[in-house]
């Protein structure tokens, strides 16, 4: 290895802004960590909501758009895709109301036995 090696290699080690990225990157692999049990949370919730009331929860489905974009933001961090710091250094992120649209359709047999019930009625 020559001297100029040694020396770039002494720099890249020796960089401050490297090791203040590693204890970024952890914090956040600790959140993204957390994350997934927030996730799985708010899946659990929209799944009882669903069969409860027959739709999404619209406030569940909100957070969980969010929660997508977030973790998005985590892993580009994460990756080195991008240099934005993710909440809660950043701002956390705004989801569009209008993408979020769920709900239960009626079962193919369902429908077809309403059908036959109908024509046997007339």
């Amino acid at each position: 290895m020559s001297d100029h090696e040694k020396s770039e290699l002494e720099q890249h080690l020796t960089a401050r802004n490297t090791w203040v990225r590693l204890v970024y990157m952890l914090l956040f692999g600790l959140i993204f960590w957390l994350g997934s049990i927030v996730l799985t949370l708010v899946v659990v919730l929209q799944f009882l909501h669903m069969l409860i009331a027959g739709k999404a929860n619209d406030n569940l489905l909100q957070f969980g758009r969010q929660l997508g974009i977030y973790y998005r933001q985590l892993i580009d961090f994460l990756c080195y895709t991008d240099e934005f710091q993710p909440f809660p250094f950043g701002a956390w992120p705004e989801a569009e109301s209008g993408q979020n649209k769920a709900t239960v359709k009626p079962s193919a047999k369902k429908k077809t036995a309403k059908k036959k019930a109908a024509k046997q009625g007339n």
